[in-house]
């Protein structure tokens, strides 16, 4: 196997360990040792790739970020508007924090150890997205804006997300989010 094909796997190997380290015992509990054991590779390979707990943490993070764009492109692409639109973004985006422990990891990590800065606020950017969508509809229920509506679904996509977390229910998380849309609309 070529070598770059070989670091990427380490690499890919890494962040899956540690996002499932960080995902069972949050960062303070974390540990770099239980890391490298499950990537069955040498600590030194582990340290070549990241040089502390800390850098994995950034990695997961940055490619958190780097997820939704793509989500987003799909759906404007797909020819779904308006509510339809919405609702299928939170859906999905829903489907990757249930099924992905890189992304769960990577949002636990940003609620405690790595908090965005105040320019770069990441609910104000779905609320932003959400509205857009929202706004492609004639009217609203409740004659309520796009603006209002979005910023409620927003919190609760990410309330239901939370507690169905903490509770261990991630499987049920797309029930949540159709029972949020539908109280809401």
């Amino acid at each position: 196997m070529p070598r770059q094909e070989r670091a990427e796997r380490s690499r890919a190997a890494i962040l899956d360990a540690a996002a499932d380290e960080f995902d069972q015992h949050g960062y303070a509990g974390a540990r770099l040792e239980r890391i490298v054991e499950r990537t069955g590779l040498t600590k030194g390979a582990v340290y070549f790739h990241f040089r502390s707990k800390l850098d994995l943490a950034k990695a997961l993070l940055e490619e958190k970020y780097g997820n939704w764009p793509a989500i987003v492109a799909e759906i404007d692409g797909s020819g779904l508007r308006g509510v339809e639109a919405a609702v299928e973004l939170t859906q999905r985006v829903g489907g990757v924090f249930a099924s992905d422990v890189r992304v769960r990891a990577a949002m636990a990590l940003s609620q405690t150890v790595l908090p965005p800065g105040p320019d770069a606020d990441p609910y104000e950017h779905w609320v932003g997205v959400v509205e857009r969508y929202l706004a492609q509809e004639d009217e609203l229920a409740g004659g309520l804006s796009p603006r209002e509506v979005a910023i409620v679904a927003v919190q609760g996509f990410f309330g239901a997300y939370m507690i169905a977390s903490e509770r261990g229910r991630l499987d049920d998380l797309r029930a949540d989010i159709d029972r949020l849309w539908r109280a809401l609309l």
